[in-house]
């Protein structure tokens, strides 16, 4: 009876991973993140915090972009923290919304002159 149990425990086993072999080894694809300077000065220290996680760019030059890719478990938002080379203070943002799945977007937050961010969301 003992050795029938096991038997039986082993082929359901068997027969869930030959029916979801491709979806346990499947590659999940994530968000991106894009940081857009239009502010006319060089952007540093940026830092976005999303579902517990910071994504870090050091440096932004004025007129270039920055892409970071990351992945959520929860639906989140996003903080985004950054200084400029040429005056002090950090300036913050809050906003944006981040669901888990199932379908993936670029967020693309563009910095503009008087400090205002301006956040669109794309699906991928």
């Amino acid at each position: 009876m003992k050795r029938l149990l096991i038997l039986l425990l082993l082929a359901a086993a068997a027969w869930y991973g030959w029916k979801h072999y491709p979806e346990l080894l499947q590659k999940r694809d994530g968000h991106d993140v894009v940081i857009e300077n239009t502010s006319g000065r060089n952007m540093e220290r940026i830092r976005v915090m999303v579902d517990g996680q910071t994504l870090v760019r050091e440096s932004l030059p004025d007129g270039e972009t920055a892409t970071m890719p990351f992945k959520v478990v929860n639906d989140a938002t996003f903080r985004l923290e950054w200084q400029y080379s040429t005056a002090p203070g950090t300036h913050t943002w809050s906003g944006g919304m981040v669901p888990k799945g199932p379908m993936m977007q670029r967020h693309i937050m563009a910095i503009q002159e008087d400090d205002a961010v301006m956040y669109r969301a794309d699906n991928k």
